[in-house]
């Protein structure tokens, strides 16, 4: 408790400007607020949009309305515990895309929920003694890790430049026209102009804002264009609403979802490593301790088990948060609480989170490719690290083509599917579970290669002794 405290109290020492590049103190609040809204903004739409996928199936509009509620809420509440209590590094937490595919295969809310608290407390478990399995992990990995977030979100940043892939989907349908389509990229390339030229030629601390204001930029956009922003949500909803538990008595433990979940929770827990691990090098330029790991995996679990009992999907550190570290160098932790606290102020009145749901794709899209961009670069960076020798190129090579590579074979899956074996297609689809557990395997089954020792001829040792004689006394 007393390092609670400590690490609590920290946060609030001394208000210096400069606080914003390090992790601990207090920064004024007319630059925490901006700066620790830029880093929620940048995920709110992303926190609830597996959420409204997921609920959406169901046909329930209240079930979906409590389940975004406890999105919006768990985010607020879980990066609060993960400042604090859990990595104490600045993470920002969301609902996770990890378990979508898997969710949707369950199908039924009350197992969801079940499967959801039981895979919770395994991996919470797990990340408790995250110090003592972690040591088994080679360097390839996490960076094979990165690079898998990095090209995951890749094709998310782009759809949502055009519009999303549920306009994209229209389109082909002939639900929607395609004459949007050159209004959405329009905007998106305006809201990514205005954050690469606020980049360029806004100087100072301020210059580390181009996101925030690329997106409101982009808003003010995509308001001269009819029907882009639906300004009718803003009013749903009613001024205040409290998060409400789940149904307790609907909760149900069945095996094959609980053994599904579990290796998304797996899967999640493997994105939180590269994720802590890309934010502390980018950010710190150090590694994450093994306290720093095992703390962001824990709270992970509590808050996704906590989550599940607001109706709340599973949350994870946020890879958008990531590329805005990676970007602008801020890691200040009272910053992000300040953003987090808005978060859960957005919760309580849906106004406020109705106003930012009506942010368009293509302004979201316009700042993502960035972010997303920058984390696969990230990933490319700890690779050059490690060197690119034969063995690490070897490992690279094969679980970029089977396991990221084999996720674009969309007819895979579906030929799987025929097999008849219940959710298999939906254990092999994530390509960040995938690449790690196939650069792991190899890491350990591909040898290392042999250096070889280079031995100098007796002449040749005597010559050189002689010169290095020679330039002691000559001081060369």
């Amino acid at each position: 408790m007393k390092r609670f405290f400590a690490s609590f109290s920290v946060m609030f020492a001394n208000s210096k400007t400069e606080h914003l590049y390090s992790v601990n103190g207090r920064v004024p609040l007319l630059k925490a607020i901006p700066f620790g809204l830029q880093h929620v903004l940048s995920m709110f739409v992303a926190n609830i949009t597996p959420v409204i996928i997921v609920f959406g199936l169901f046909g329930d509009p209240e079930l979906t309305a409590q389940a975004v509620r406890g999105a919006i809420f768990m985010a607020g509440i879980g990066t609060i515990i993960q400042v604090t209590l859990g990595s104490r590094l600045p993470v920002v937490v969301g609902t996770s895309f990890t378990f979508v595919s898997a969710l949707v295969a369950i199908g039924n809310p009350g197992s969801i929920f079940g499967a959801l608290i039981v895979g919770g407390l395994i991996i919470l478990i797990l990340g408790i003694f995250a110090k003592y399995w972690r040591r088994w992990i080679r360097p390839v990995v996490p960076a094979a890790v990165v690079l898998a977030i990095g090209l995951s979100l890749l094709s998310v940043g782009s759809a949502q430049f055009f519009g999303g892939s549920n306009y994209l989907s229209q389109v082909l349908s002939g639900a929607a026209s395609n004459e949007l389509l050159w209004q959405y990229a329009l905007v998106a390339f305006i809201t990514l102009s205005t954050a690469v030229a606020w980049n360029i030629f806004i100087k100072g601390v301020w210059k580390n804002l181009a996101i925030l204001v690329a997106m409101a930029v982009g808003y003010l956009v995509a308001l001269l264009f009819p029907g882009m922003v639906n300004l009718s949500l803003i009013g749903s909803g009613g001024i205040i609403a409290l998060p409400s538990f789940i149904d307790f008595s609907s909760l149900r433990f069945e095996l094959v979802p609980i053994l599904i979940v579990s290796i998304s929770y797996i899967a999640s827990s493997v994105e939180c490593i590269g994720d802590t691990t890309t934010l502390a090098r980018m950010g710190l330029g150090r590694d994450p301790s093994d306290r720093e790991i095992a703390g962001a995996i824990t709270a992970d679990a509590a808050n996704s088990i906590v989550g599940a009992l607001f109706g709340s999907l599973p949350l994870t550190t946020f890879s958008q948060n990531v590329g805005i570290v990676a970007q602008t160098k801020v890691v200040n932790r009272f910053t992000i609480f300040i953003g987090a606290l808005f978060l859960v102020i957005a919760s309580l009145f849906p106004p406020i989170a109705n106003l930012l749901i009506t942010i368009p794709e293509p302004v979201l899209g316009g700042c993502m490719l960035i972010l997303f961009g920058s984390i696969a670069v990230i990933g490319m960076q700890m690779v050059a690290e490690i060197g690119f020798d034969s063995k690490t190129i070897l490992v690279l090579a094969i679980s970029l083509t089977l396991g990221f590579g084999i996720t674009l074979v969309g007819d895979f899956y579906r030929v799987l599917d025929t097999f008849g074996f219940e959710y298999l297609s939906v254990i092999f689809a994530s390509p960040i579970l995938n690449m790690f557990v196939i650069s792991m395997i190899l890491s350990y089954v591909i040898p290392e290669k042999k250096k070889k020792a280079v031995v100098t001829a007796p002449e040749n040792q005597a010559e050189n002794a002689s010169n290095g004689e020679e330039k002691q006394i000559t001081g060369k």
